[in-house]
């Protein structure tokens, strides 16, 4: 098997890393196991804007579960999809929806 392509790489910036340790409840797990599928398919979330130098940033819902909230998690691609490059997953958040508290 022959494959031309440089795979995708994705990490989780320091930044969004410690918000999903304030988070808690499997934040850090979810965006994990979130970055890893980026690194298989980075084509992955909806665009949000373009940005200087080439990057395009995106987001996308990780749905709530019984343990953890909804989280909206943005990320950075240095080279756009269908071009092999870098993917920092820059901020974590999770999902507040109007009129209710914190919890689900």
């Amino acid at each position: 098997m022959s494959d031309d392509r440089q795979p995708t790489v994705a990490e989780i910036t320091r930044e969004a890393q410690t918000r999903c340790l304030a988070i808690g409840s499997g934040a850090l797990e979810a965006v994990e196991a979130l970055r890893a599928e980026l690194e298989k398919n980075p084509t992955l979330g909806r665009r949000a804007q373009s940005a200087v130098g080439g990057m395009k940033i995106y987001t996308t819902r990780l749905e709530a579960t019984y343990i953890r909230p909804a989280l909206t998690v943005t990320y950075v691609y240095d080279a756009p999809p269908p071009e092999p490059g870098l993917i920092r997953i820059a901020l974590v958040s999770p999902v507040r929806f109007a009129g209710g508290g914190s919890e689900l």
